[in-house]
This record gives structure tokens, sequence and C-alpha cells, in this order.
């Protein structure tokens, strides 16, 4: 029966087309209350601003054997089906090419801006001379899109470690992740490794970086025999390497980089608590999805397509309006808001123990993975995605159903939090 479904048309299907590139919309909103909640974050000293090539060069000699061993550590225990290879190992450079030959060695988008820069709340004041988008993201105000306003910082400039921290947290979704494979269209992918595209539609830009912002961990056995490609998932490496060159960049007298890693790092972390980048397909379960796939096989492929709708949609909608809601409570100085107050609760940071190796697929992705089907049946009961459009409610709403939706988002930010600050606890511990 396995062989059978080993094509498994509809589960591709859904991987290709349904998965948005974002997890949660703008992680900044809801990262600088959770980091807010951490005495030790708030009262840190400031940190001045460095630029990537002054780190670099300063401490290439010990980054090439630490960087060499941190990719035999991944290719053990995260990376098993596409270890680094030897060409791309980090020899340092020049200040014309140690950038590149550290981002090769990262396999990240070697376009990618890596600007100075802060994100600042809506609602407030720019600080400084706003950023321009170029700086920021590599398809600038094509990904940015107006919902996001940063403003720039200069070299040598001491700022904020929570500031640092809290904006870097975004930075993986202006481009470090895309097109990194084969079919993708750029030199590099073509040398890193990774091979064709796992899934997430390669044609659509921001899609390519799909496999490495999501962790389906716990679907059935039976949907992992027969669709393997959802194992190819990367962001457990990437917390691996950037969670190391934190510690590397603090240890050696870095802190701007060391802040700046671990907030990437955090990126990761956070995407898997998006519970549609833990689930392929809440309130679905295996005999399901099995039959769908089965119905399209046979050529009758309406069942698979509104599911793919039904997916996207419900996807794309739940982040639209908690970034909205945030965004106005923000604006509006309504700081009492649910949504921001429940991501500054700590009473939780001690029940999930110690940030490990294991925390983010066996607490972080699970607790998504579980809340999922409440969150997908409540976006159905309170008609959000007719009653809600363009950030404002929309008479079709139906507000009961809407505020068990609030509820529940609300509590799942508790937890939300609590994971955003034990993974720092543990970044910062040998600081």
């Amino acid at each position: 029966m396995l062989k059978y479904y080993s094509s498994l048309i509809f589960i591709a299907s859904l991987s290709l087309f349904a998965t948005p590139a974002e997890a949660w919309w703008n992680h900044f909103l809801f990262n600088r209350p959770a980091l807010e909640a951490m005495p030790e974050l708030v009262s840190a000293p400031k940190v001045k601003v460095e630029s990537l090539e002054d780190f670099l060069l300063k401490e290439q000699d010990k980054l090439i054997p630490l960087m060499r061993d941190m990719e035999k550590e991944a290719n053990l225990n995260y990376d098993k089906s596409a270890p680094l290879p030897e060409a791309l190992s980090f020899k340092g450079g020049d200040k014309k090419t140690i950038r590149n030959h550290f981002l090769r060695a990262l396999r990240l988008n070697t376009g990618t801006p890596l600007g100075y820069f802060l994100q600042n709340l809506p609602g407030n004041p720019l600080p400084a001379k706003k950023s321009n988008p170029m700086t920021v993201s590599i398809y600038g105000e094509k990904d940015l899109k107006q919902d996001y306003e940063f403003y720039d910082i200069r070299i040598g400039e001491l700022v904020s470690p929570l500031e640092v921290l809290a904006t870097a947290g975004d930075e993986p979704d202006f481009g470090l992740d895309l097109n990194l494979f084969e079919d993708n269209g750029e030199s590099f992918g073509k040398d890193y490794g990774f091979g064709i595209q796992s899934f997430g539609d390669s044609r659509i830009y921001y899609a390519t970086q799909v496999p490495f912002h999501i962790g389906y961990y716990h679907e059935s056995p039976i949907i992992f025999a027969a669709a393997g490609f959802l194992t190819r998932t990367y962001p457990k490496y990437r917390v691996h390497q950037f969670m190391t060159l934190s510690r590397y960049a603090f240890e050696s007298g870095h802190p701007y980089w060391g802040y700046r890693f671990l907030g990437w790092g955090m990126h990761y972390v956070v995407d898997l608590t998006q519970p549609y980048h833990s689930r392929v397909l809440p309130n679905f379960g295996t005999i399901s999805m099995l039959w769908i796939n089965l119905k399209a096989i046979l050529g009758f492929e309406s069942a698979k397509n509104e599911a793919i709708d039904r997916i996207a949609s419900r996807h794309t909608t739940i982040e639209k309006y908690h970034f909205s809601t945030l965004r106005n409570s923000y604006k509006n100085k309504e700081l009492t808001h649910p949504f921001i107050l429940s991501v500054k609760q700590t009473n939780l940071d001690n029940n999930y123990g110690k940030y490990d190796n294991s925390y983010i697929v066996d607490i972080v992705s699970k607790q998504s993975y579980d809340i999922s089907d409440r969150i997908d049946t409540l976006i159905d009961e309170s008609n959000l995605l007719n009653g809600f459009a363009e950030g404002k409610l929309l008479p079709e709403i139906n507000h009961k159903s809407l505020a068990e939706l609030d509820s529940t988002i609300s509590e799942h930010m508790k937890s939300v939090g609590s994971h955003i600050r034990n993974y720092v606890r543990t970044g910062l511990k040998q600081n």
C-alpha cells in the first residue's frame, strides 16, 4: 500500500503551493515585548555597532576551525542529508572577499544586504534616518510592503542589545535563505549541496526559503514513509549555526554580532511556533489526506485543489490578522492588548525546561502541531476569511468566535514568549 502511495501527489501539491514564506508576519512586534521581560537583557550595557568585515577579519584564524567543527556536528545531528561541500569550508579572506566566503560557508544567499539598522515600533517617531529598504531586504520594498519601519545605525554607534536582538529576529525573512537549491536559478545554489528544492514552489521567489523555515516533525509515520521529502527541512541546522557563532562572538569580545547572530537563530525557533509551519494540513487526519490523494491520482482533483486553497488562505489570514492587530495596538498606544501582554508573561518559562538541541522539536513544534486544529477551526467559526480585510474587521465577522480565537492566540503567545526567552537565556549564559 505504501508503495502505491509513494508519489503522494496530494501532499506534494500541498507542500508546493500552500506554504507562505513567513510564519508570523513581522516577528519584531512580539519579539520586543517578550524580550522586555528579561531584566538581564534590559539592563545589559549598550554595544558598539561593528561591521561584519571587521569581525571576520579580526577573528578569521579562530573562526576557521570553529566553523569546521560546527559543520561536523551538523553532519552528525542536524543535516545528515546535505553536508557542507568541502570546497565551501570557511578559509578566511581579505577585506574584499571575506564576507562572501563567510556567507558561502554558511550556505546563505550572498546577495543579502545585511545593512546596519534597527526596527521601529509603529506609532513611534523615528530615532534616526529612515533606512533604504534595499539595505534591509534583498528585494527591498517588494518584501517589506510598508509593514516594517527601519532606521539607520552607524558603525561605532552604541545601541541597545534588546533592540539589536529583537530586530535581528526578523532578518532571515529578508533574503538569507532565498534561492539556495539547485533549481532556484542562482549559481551558489548549485554549489551548496542542498539538491533540488524539497518542497515549496521554486517558481515563486519567496517560497524558495520554505524548507528552512518550517518543520513537519509530528506527522503520521505513514505520511513520512510515503513522502520523505517532508523531512528535508533545515531550521535545526540554522539554529545550530547561528547559536554557535553567537556564543563565539560574545566570548571573543564582539557583543554586537553576538546579539545579531543570536537573533538570527531565534527567528527559526519562533517560526515553528506558527501552527501552519508545524502541521501539513490541520483538521485532516492521515486517512483523509490519503483519500484526497487517491482521488487526485484517479483524476478527481477538486478535493485536492480545495485543500490547497484552504490551507493557503488560513495560513496567510491568521498571520495578517495577528500582525495588523499588533500594529494597530502600537499605533493607538493600546499597550495592554492581550497579544502584547501575553507574550510578556514569564510564569511558564520554567515549565518547559532548559533550551537544548531537542527543544524546538519536542516542545515548540509539538505544541504548535497540537494547537493547529483549534486555530484552524476558530478561523472558520469566526468567519475570519470573509470578515477581515486590509487590517479591518468587516460586518461578516462572528465576534463571539473571534473572541475565542483571540483568547487562543493570546494563550499560545504566552508559550511563544517563553520559548523566545528560554532560547535567548541559553545563548547568553556564557556572555
